[in-house]
């Protein structure tokens, strides 16, 4: 039987990961900025999308700060999360606070060297992507497909952190 709850208990059962996307704009860029900005936030929703050329597809919320910064900075990093790093999930799922000794919600990041994208010193690994486009639909979140132009698989020994050993969900249907 095809029931609302049925649907949303199939939805939870994809598996998904949690990872801290990160971008930074020009100041010339954005109209309402008067120096350069970093967004960052927790994201679930990410897949590789292409073998050659290597892309990852991520979905954001259409009300994020990440949804205004990643086109007009035109690129992102995706910062993957390893199971030591459950904290970072809540810390990036508030506004981000850039502090003047280079941190991002208190996590010290540098800048990418293939697209200055900030990249967390947290986490498993990374990718930093060229934007090569953004899917626009009816639904509640932005698709952006990213070329991967750099990588770095910190710690090759550890696992990637899922939403199943959080307690956390963003699968299914909104509370």
């Amino acid at each position: 039987m095809d029931t609302i709850r049925a649907k949303e208990d199939v939805l939870e059962k994809i598996t998904y990961g949690f990872h801290v996307v990160t971008t930074r704009a020009d100041r010339q860029e954005l109209s309402t900025r008067d120096r350069d900005y970093i967004a960052a936030g927790t994201i679930s929703w990410a897949m590789q999308s292409s073998f050659e050329p290597p892309m990852v597809t991520i979905a954001v919320a259409k009300d994020s700060d990440l949804n205004e910064t990643i086109p007009k900075a035109g690129s992102f990093a995706l910062n993957i999360l390893g199971k030591d790093d459950k904290a970072l999930v809540d810390d990036f799922a508030k506004d981000s606070v850039i502090r003047k000794d280079q941190t991002i919600n208190g996590y010290d990041f540098l800048n990418g060297t293939a697209t200055e994208a900030p990249i967390l010193d947290r986490g498993i690994g990374y990718l930093e992507c060229e934007l090569a486009e953004q899917v626009k639909t009816d639904g509640d979140h932005v698709l952006f497909i990213g070329k991967v132009v750099n990588s770095d698989l910190r710690q090759p020994e550890h696992l990637p952190l899922h939403e199943w050993e959080t307690g956390k969900h963003y699968g299914g249907f909104p509370a």
